[in-house]
């Protein structure tokens, strides 16, 4: 076995079959990388978001995209690049620039998205709402009310609008960075699978 899942619907070898250079294989790139972070995480953020009190769950699925989606876009593969600075400069996106500033941008950081993934909980003076007239309210200076619903859409949108900017040619930068951080992916995953079964064969074993 020489192949493990990178998404509901793809492995390791379906992405290494591609070529960066043929036009023809780039739809299929771009809907690997779809089925990879919506298969497995914003569909069920979506789910979890019809159901009251998700509010935590929905952030931390979220937060965690957040730092991904930016890895994406900049080709990180190095463990020891900065969560602090890749997930800060994710929230200076076009969907969130107006909401955070600097300050904002560091505290969300530190009590949310460290807060819940760290120990489960939103830290300091923190409050996590929904039905809010803006994504983020910030009351005395100190009291920041993030409404989980706006947050999540713009995540979404920052998303769908990576994903149409890798279709374009001229964006050859943000394509080769999505082509380093999938090699790497795949490459991680093909070693694996020469020591483990594939994800299907491990289900259909079990029974």
């Amino acid at each position: 076995m020489d192949a493990l899942r990178i998404s509901p619907r793809y492995t390791s070898l379906d992405w290494q079959r591609l070529d960066s250079s043929d036009p023809k294989d780039w739809p299929t790139a771009v809907d690997i990388v779809r089925d990879r972070l919506d298969g497995r995480f914003l569909r069920f953020a979506n789910d979890c978001l019809k159901q009251k009190y998700s509010g935590f769950v929905v952030l931390a699925i979220d937060c965690l995209l957040a730092e991904t989606i930016q890895q994406f876009m900049e080709g990180i593969i190095r463990d020891d690049e900065s969560s602090r600075k890749l997930f800060k400069r994710f929230l200076t996106g076009k969907h969130f620039q107006t909401h955070f500033d600097p300050q904002a941008r560091e505290a969300f950081y530190v009590d949310i998205r460290c807060g819940l993934l760290h120990k489960a909980e939103a830290k300091n003076m923190w409050l996590i709402r929904r039905n809010q007239s803006s994504l983020l309210k910030i009351e005395g200076g100190q009291l920041y009310i993030i409404d989980v619903e706006r947050f999540h859409a713009a995540l979404q949108s920052t998303f769908d609008d990576y994903l149409k900017a890798i279709t374009e040619p001229a964006n050859s930068p943000l394509r080769s960075n999505l082509w380093k951080k999938m090699d790497h992916i795949c490459s991680v995953r093909t070693a694996r699978g020469a020591l483990y079964e594939g994800e299907d064969n491990a289900v259909s074993s079990l029974g």
